[in-house]
């Protein structure tokens, strides 16, 4: 017999006591053997991370120090250096050096300087030019593609390091820079040497007592070699070489740190005052700028010191455990072998027959619990017995009252006033209740076994759709169609519609046995619905079809109707436009949210006039804003119309325009016919002047000698005094005055000229000679300081007109874009003005366009109105243009439009007719005849008005 199958044998109790104690002996050996690898793990890397962190603080303190000084060092040299070049650039500031000799003398006193061993000083501008440097190569070259370059152009002032290669050296080394900038010269002063070369900075006693302050354990320090083996730091031997020292096994373990420079050794060590030697770990790091070794060092008994006391605990700890274990088990297997012997006692007596044998239960924990449920047992098979004939009873009753439920179901379901009807797996009607027999106008036995397509379903609907295709797939997926409609055919061909709620029945194992199906009679809500939507598609095509924008909104300002105008203006379609808010969608018609809401609000419809179109940007488009409220089953909205009165609005203009040039026409009549009087008076009285005093005349001699006087004295005392010059200012001024009282008989009478057929290209290249030539130093243009651009159609385009108004009209335009950009005031380029020629239609197309200042809407709008001018005083009389408009208006039966913007130039549009006409006399402006002058070369041409965008 195996040693399992005797131990299976024993008895519990004995199972109990040698199963706890070895678990308990097994458990508490693993449990302290894994604490104390443990600790002694934790204790290890405690000690290691100790002494790393406080190696690595040192390094850092080390580095602190050495970065502090060196960049302490750097500052003061560069900013000594920027005094330097400020007082050569004072030299040069007060005179006594050129500034290329201040430059020179400066850059020769830094690249004097050495900074530690093989360090200098250079200079670069923003750019990343080098400016000065010791190596004349690199004078003017771009050393951007640096990184610490860049970040120099990019800082100018502050500390930098980066590693720097020397040509010749085979890698790179640390290298530190400070700068600082001079703006005067643009010099980024760079003060750089490699940081190996600033040892002799750093100072050992900054940081000697931090390092010695730092303890680990007991007797544990740290200290500071360098690679000779001199200690430079050390609690007791600072300033002794130790290279040659040995441990205990004669390792020399300096030597290796050295050869090493960093990492972790361990080796056998006594001090001067201990007595044996005791085993230490060192943790060390390398400093390569200064080339000394950092060391942690700590002794590994004082570490290890409390895994002794870890020992004596586990070994008290196992004794006393398996002193207490022993009696404890054989005390708990008693309490539970014996209560299991009584019950199975009681058990053998209730398998002999005998099921009113009862436990005593003595206890509640799970013995007391197991003899409960014996009692228990026994009691439910007793009373199971008891029970058995009543049930017996009972299922014989329920299978009568089933049989009475399904006589009531299938008289409910019979005389049901719906379609109910079930069908098996396959398709097959299996049920058809009375109301659907007559509904359908079968019988029972008639459509039993067939299929509903074919019988109660058409094949095809009425839209060509497959209906048994449509019955599989719902039969597929039951669950997705719990309620359809379809179309349905009763017995003599006429299509209904059936409203079907659909059910699936399952079997125990999930599967499909058959379909519930109850229909309604659905035709005339189907026919009522589509009524509805052809009427809904007949109002909306109303809606749409409207010239107007219509947008319904709900009370918080959600767009509920768009029609296809609004998309059409505003290029928002419907599906992105309902049920977004109004505000979103158009954000102009915020500022008329208040006048929405007052419409809701009080029930009355709200109109606002002449608004810029909502639904459009570009300025002079019009419309008026309608909002009508609406409230339809006590749902409160809006409905709002936008009509487009651009062109009423555009007429109204020129109406008043119209009426105000025919009333300023008769009032500059009566004005010119009432000023000319004293004009005629005051030039003729200051001509009968200069006669009186004039040398031509005898009698002017024989009164001056009568006064005792000559003639000679009277005209040097009048030309000392400046008479001649007040005079002939007077005459001047005279003569102004007759030229405005001809302009303005000009802009109100009408006389008579011939029309002519005319090559349109043939009078502007004539007309754009007669501007080149023109220069006028009072009003400051000049024609031969601007590019003139022709884009001319190249077929002869010609128009019935009267040569001298157009050539005035053209001549007037070109004058007042060069006024316009007198003094460099245009866009972008040279000044230019750009003359074209086209035929659009049966209309002969001039526009004259150039790049000058623009004008503002204020000026635009008026830009026609007679004496209105932007133009100081005694250069325009604000008739120039009005002239024009009623040349091209009035007497050609054409239009003359003008577009300008601020800094984008002003273009001027002109349309003449070309349909043959009878070149008969016709009414003309008389403004040729009036407004002609002499230039400077003898010519005669039509005097020009006022600037286009500067009157």
């Amino acid at each position: 017999m195996s040693l399992l199958q005797r131990f299976s044998n024993l008895r519990i109790r004995n199972k109990l006591l040698i199963s706890y104690s070895a678990v308990f002996f097994l458990s508490l050996t693993v449990g302290n053997t894994i604490i104390y690898h443990f600790v002694r793990r934790n204790i290890e890397s405690n000690i290691e991370s100790e002494l790393q962190n406080t190696t690595t603080a040192i390094l850092n303190m080390v580095k602190t120090a050495a970065d502090v000084s060196i960049k302490n060092h750097l500052r003061a040299v560069a900013e000594k250096n920027k005094d330097i070049v400020k007082y050569f650039y004072a030299q040069y500031v007060d005179g006594h050096l050129s500034e290329a000799e201040a430059r020179a003398r400066a850059g020769q006193v830094l690249l004097s300087q050495r900074i530690g061993k093989t360090g200098y000083i250079y200079c670069l501008d923003s750019e990343g030019n080098i400016v000065i440097h010791p190596r004349p190569a690199l004078l003017g070259v771009d050393l951007s593609a640096y990184a610490f370059i860049r970040d120099q152009k990019k800082r100018k002032v502050g500390y930098l390091e980066y590693d720097w290669k020397n040509p010749g050296e085979s890698s790179p080394r640390p290298k530190a820079l400070y700068m600082t900038y001079f703006e005067p010269w643009d010099w980024i002063i760079s003060v750089s040497s490699y940081r190996s070369e600033f040892n002799e900075l750093v100072n050992v006693d900054d940081f000697r007592q931090s390092v010695l302050s730092l303890t680990f354990g007991q007797t544990g320090y740290s200290y500071v070699l360098d690679l000779s083996g001199n200690l430079i730091i050390h609690p007791k031997l600072a300033g002794i070489n130790i290279l040659n020292e040995t441990d205990a096994n004669d390792r020399h373990f300096i030597r290796d740190m050295i050869k090493m420079r960093s990492g972790k050794i361990i080796y056998a060590w006594k001090n001067p005052d201990e007595a044996y030697h005791r085993e230490k770990l060192v943790i060390f790091n390398y400093i390569p700028e200064f080339q000394w070794i950092v060391a942690s060092s700590s002794y590994l008994d004082e570490f290890y010191a409390p895994l002794k006391t870890v020992e004596r605990i586990f070994f008290f700890t196992v004794t006393v455990t398996l002193m207490l274990v022993l009696p404890l088990t054989q005390w708990i297997s008693s309490t539970i072998t014996n209560p299991l012997r009584e019950l199975m006692h009681k058990f053998s007596q209730g398998a002999e027959g005998d099921i009113s044998v009862r436990m005593q239960r003595r206890a509640m924990d799970e013995i007391g619990r197991l003899a409960q449920y014996f009692n228990t047992f026994m009691q439910t098979l007793e009373a199971y017995g008891q029970s058995l004939k009543a049930e017996i009873a009972d299922r014989k009753k329920a299978e009568e009252a089933i049989r009475k439920s399904e006589a009531k179901y299938r008289e409910l379901v019979e005389n049901a006033n719906s379609i109910i009807l079930r069908v098996d797996s396959r398709g097959r009607i299996t049920f058809f209740n009375e109301f659907a027999q007559s509904f359908f106008g079968f019988s029972e036995a008639e459509i039993v076994g067939r299929t509903s397509v074919g019988t109660i379903m058409p094949p095809n609907d009425s839209d060509g759709g497959n209906m048994w295709q449509m019955m599989k797939q719902i039969a597929r997926h039951p669950e997705r169609h719990g309620y359809y409609e379809t179309e349905a055919m009763r017995r003599n061909g006429e299509r209904i519609w059936v409203a079907w709620t659909h059910r699936a029945v399952r079997d125990s194992q999930g599967r499909i046995t058959e379909y519930l199906c109850i229909g309604h009679d659905i035709t005339e809500s189907r026919a009522a619905e589509q009524e509805m939507a052809k009427m809904r598609h007949y109002l909306q095509n109303i809606v749409d079809f409207m010239p107007s924008i219509l947008i319904g909104v709900d009370l918080s300002g959600t767009i509920t109707q768009w029609n296809r105008e609004a998309y059409r203006l505003t290029g928002v379609a419907q599906a992105a436009a309902l049920g977004k808010d109004l505000a979103h969608v158009l954000p102009r018609f915020e500022a008329h949210r208040e006048m929405i809401l007052r419409a809701i609000s009080h029930r009355i419809l709200q109109k606002t006039e002449k608004v810029s179109h909502p639904a459009r940007e570009p300025s002079g488009y019009y419309a008026d804003i309608m909002v009508y409220p609406i409230i339809v089953q006590h749902v409160e909205g809006a409905v709002i119309r936008v009509d487009d009165v651009t062109a009423r609005v555009r007429m109204q203009e020129v109406m008043v325009q119209t009426e105000k040039m025919m009333s300023v026409g008769g009032l500059a009549a009566g004005m010119a016919h009432e000023i000319n009087n004293p004009l005629g008076a005051m030039l003729q009285s200051t001509q009968n002047i200069l006669r009186r005093v004039s040398d031509e005349l005898t009698g002017n001699h024989e009164v001056a000698e009568q006064c005792g006087t000559h003639l000679a004295a009277i005209r040097s005392y009048l030309k000392q005094r400046r008479i001649f010059a007040f005079l002939e200012a007077i005459r001047e001024s005279g003569e102004r005055a007759h030229k405005i009282v001809d302009n303005m008989l000009s802009f109100s009478r009408r006389s008579e000229s011939r029309k002519q057929r005319v090559a349109l290209a043939a009078l502007l290249d004539k007309t754009i000679s007669l501007a080149a030539h023109d220069y006028d130093l009072k009003k400051k243009h000049d024609f031969r300081r601007i590019k003139i651009i022709k884009e001319f159609e190249t077929e002869p385009i010609q128009v019935a007109c009267v040569p001298m108004e157009i050539e005035q009209v053209v001549l007037n335009l070109l004058r007042n874009a060069a006024q316009a950009m007198n003094g460099g005031r245009h866009g972008e380029g040279a000044p230019r003005i750009t003359l074209r020629l086209y035929r659009d239609n049966s209309t002969a197309v001039i526009e004259v366009e150039d790049n000058g200042p623009g004008m503002d809407p204020q000026t635009l709008k008026r830009i026609f109105e007679p004496f209105f001018t932007t133009k100081d005083i005694g250069i325009g009389t604000g008739l120039g243009l009005s002239v024009s408009y009623f040349i091209i208006t009035n007497n050609h039966n054409g239009t003359i439009e003008v577009s300008s913007r601020l800094a984008e130039g002003t273009n001027f549009i002109v349309r003449l007719p070309m349909e043959a006409a009878a070149l008969s006399s016709c009414p003309s402006n008389g403004a040729v005849a009036h407004l002609e002058e002499s230039d400077q070369h003898g010519l005669m041409r039509p005097t020009i008005g006022d600037g286009a965008h500067h009157r």
